[in-house]
């Protein structure tokens, strides 16, 4: 018998466990279909902890920096938390224009961000080259984590903590009687409990329709490749985004760069059905990852550490996305004991530390003190599934600029 269990070993999933046990749920039990926690979606993550979108948002960014601060000094390991900075570059008049407009909006919600010369650009990142940098946006608050380490040591605290962790088991439904959770059914038989998180990342969606709920989470392929190390890469320099490349992004990583971007279509390699589990990350197909690759070598003229790279690992994942940019956290209308989290649209290393404590506390207290109407289950209840694939797609695409001098409005967010 378990007072809560939580469906998917993810950032989320992982954090809901840690959270719940320290807010004293009881007995936790934590599900993961995969042989290891953290080794789908997670692992792939660009690990990127900055201010993405609004006031909420910010409030999990600045929790979501904090706990991995705090997660690596007690842990006494390096899980490669730096607080690093982000720097967004501009190669262009117009794009210094978006920069600019991108600065008056975040100085609404983020703690800390500065609007740079070229010149004072460059020496925050000196793998730039100066003749093609027009000024920057600099967010120097921001960190960088690595997925795989924060993982691990994750692990090590769900263990210290009491957390029941079963790797290798798949959740098949919830189990509902009289309209209230009694049990998680798996492959390995059912768990008794009164409380079911759905916190499974790219299986969400698909898990909550075996129990007749629709989520709003659609997944989405996304990769990313780390090079073999490069001259003048140091452990300290900030992470760079490029709004004018595709958004492609640097951060340090074992000596060389983890590099990425956002495609400009979205085909149907890019997809996985919503009612049926998705295939796990080892065999998701590599065709953005050659894109993101032939994009980094043509970024030779902006960073020249890029014009002769060799690629020494590579990850791809099925981060989720909504149709309106926000999460999706609370219960599930109708069904007594029933939580969802999910719709992380590629925040889920940022805010997913901060979402999990409020789903801790909504589990253990009934309630949070911060206003999560945005985020509430059901919302896309009247969509078709076509429609929410569509607008969930349209998210995807909106970050790139509308044209030339107009910043994109994240994730679709209306401040």
């Amino acid at each position: 018998m378990a007072d809560v269990v939580v469906i998917g070993g993810g950032i989320l999933g992982a954090c809901t466990a840690l959270h719940l046990r320290e807010a004293g749920a009881g007995e936790v039990v934590l599900l993961e279909r995969a042989g290891a926690l953290g080794s789908e979606t997670t692992a792939a993550g660009a690990g990127f902890v900055g201010y993405w979108a609004g006031e909420l948002e910010a409030e999990l960014a600045a929790y979501g920096m904090e706990f991995y601060a705090r997660l690596q000094a007690e842990s006494g390991d390096d899980l490669g938390v730096r607080r690093n900075g982000l720097l967004f570059p501009a190669i262009s008049e117009a794009g210094q224009a978006m920069l600019q407009q991108e600065y008056e909006r975040e100085l609404s919600f983020a703690p800390e961000v500065e609007l740079v010369d070229a010149d004072a650009a460059c020496v925050l990142a000196p793998i730039l080259a100066r003749a093609t940098i027009h000024g920057g946006l600099f967010q120097p608050g921001a960190h960088q984590v690595d997925t795989r380490r924060v993982m691990a040591a994750l692990a090590r605290r769900l263990a210290s903590a009491g957390v029941d962790v079963r790797c290798g088991t798949a959740a098949d439904r919830v189990g509902i009687e009289g309209g209230r959770v009694v049990a998680v059914e798996t492959g390995h038989g059912a768990i008794p409990t009164g409380i079911a998180i759905n916190a499974a990342g790219a299986g969400a969606e698909s898990l909550a329709r075996r129990n007749g709920l629709r989520l709003g989470a659609v997944p989405l392929l996304e990769s990313r490749f780390v090079t073999a190390p490069l001259a003048d890469v140091g452990e300290a320099h900030p992470m760079l985004l490029f709004f004018e490349r595709d958004l492609l992004y640097a951060r340090p990583q074992s000596g060389g760069l983890l590099i990425g971007a956002i495609e400009r279509s979205i085909g149907a390699h890019d997809r996985v059905p919503l009612d049926r589990p998705p295939p796990p990350a080892a065999s998701l197909p590599q065709h953005a990852l050659e894109g993101h690759e032939r994009l980094a070598r043509a970024c030779a003229d902006l960073m020249p550490v890029l014009a002769d790279f060799r690629v020494a690992d590579r990850a791809s994942g099925l981060p989720t996305w909504t149709p309106d940019g926000r999460h999706i956290l609370g219960a599930a209308p109708g069904i007594d004991g029933y939580f969802a989290l999910a719709g992380d649209n590629e925040s889920c290393v940022t805010h997913g530390p901060g979402l999990a404590r409020l789903a801790a506390e909504l589990v253990v207290h009934g309630s949070t003190e911060a206003d999560i109407a945005a985020y509430r289950v059901g919302r896309f209840d009247d969509l078709s599934d076509a429609e929410l694939q569509r607008a969930a797609e349209g998210q995807y695409l909106a970050r790139h600029p509308p044209e030339d001098g107009s910043a994109p409005t994240p994730f679709g967010i209306e401040l």
